[in-house]
């Protein structure tokens, strides 16, 4: 169980380099953008890594609570970012 976890974590992860390198050359993003969208994916990843570890210790309620802070709060900033600072750019270049 512990090693499926870890792949479905590096399959997040290379899906998700790739998803910012795409989007690396359909649009030039400013640092802040970009420090928006890295730091909402690291957060994911570290939350679903936290209650992954949680729940094989036996600690549901700390794995539940790390999800909803950790993982919830980066998609919050990536789907900020993104409708903020990623979805006019795009839509400028048509």
């Amino acid at each position: 169980m512990e090693l499926m976890q870890w792949f479905f974590m590096g399959v997040l992860f290379t899906l998700s380099v790739f998803a910012l390198a795409y989007l690396s050359m359909v649009v030039s993003l400013a640092w802040y953008t970009w420090g928006g969208l890295i730091l909402g994916v690291v957060a994911v990843l570290f939350g679903i890594g936290w209650a992954g570890a949680s729940f094989l210790e036996g600690y549901a309620q700390s794995g539940s609570m790390a999800l909803v802070i950790f993982s919830g709060g980066g998609l919050v900033l990536m789907t900020l970012t993104w409708r903020f600072l990623v979805a006019p750019l795009l839509e400028e270049q048509g």
